[in-house]
């Protein structure tokens, strides 16, 4: 990213990076097209090259968006004032929204985790997926001390737990492939229930492993 980039009022950088990750989404890294990316942000191609280096340079800086995006949920979750599977329900119904609003970018997260994004999941692996681990320990440690967590548990294998069925509940929302393995896991039933039903689910079966 440039810092022309950076200069650029709010809206305008977000219609950008939201133009690119729909783009990203759809196509794929390989198969989008810079010029796709332009047309559907509204600006031009010299524009475009004057704001990131390349098309690597752009999504990098798109996937990044995702991690913006996750430091407002974990802000407002910063403070336990109370059970901790209270706060992560509340941390679910964030995550579906969130999902809803930015869908592209929950999208492109997924696709990190591919054999082809090797070398952009080991640039942006520290941005991303450390102050998730940080902020789950924290989480289970307060659990711990309110008696809420089997203490014997390790807190960092407590919070990979954690990780797993948020991830998998965040994905669900986005991959019908993910959708589908959620399903096999909690139940066959679930096309009938809500996304918030299905984060009770969750919940209740994190509150079986944890305690």
């Amino acid at each position: 990213m440039r810092d022309t980039f950076k200069k650029l009022p709010e809206k305008k950088q977000t219609q950008i990076l939201d133009a690119a990750a729909h783009v990203f989404a759809q196509k794929g890294y390989d198969a989008a097209n810079v010029s796709a990316i332009c047309k559907k942000a509204r600006i031009s191609n010299g524009a475009l090259y004057k704001y990131f280096k390349n098309k690597e340079d752009l999504f990098a800086t798109t996937l990044s968006r995702v991690g913006i995006l996750n430091d407002g949920i974990a802000v407002r979750h910063a403070t336990v004032a109370k059970s901790i599977y209270d706060v992560l329900h509340d941390i679910l119904l964030d995550v579906i929204d969130l999902t809803s609003k930015n869908r592209d970018y929950i999208a492109l997260y997924l696709e990190l985790g591919s054999p082809s994004m090797k070398h952009f999941s080991q640039q942006l692996s520290v941005r991303l997926e450390e102050p998730a681990r940080d902020n789950w320990v924290r989480l289970v440690e307060e659990g711990k001390k309110r008696g809420e967590i089997d203490e014997k548990l390790s807190s960092r294998m407590a919070a990979y737990s954690i990780d797993n069925h948020v991830m998998t509940f965040m994905f669900s929302l986005v991959s019908p492939h993910y959708l589908r393995r959620f399903e096999s896991y909690f139940s066959t039933e679930l096309k009938d229930l809500s996304d918030e039903e299905k984060a009770r689910m969750t919940i209740r079966s994190l509150k079986r492993l944890l305690t």
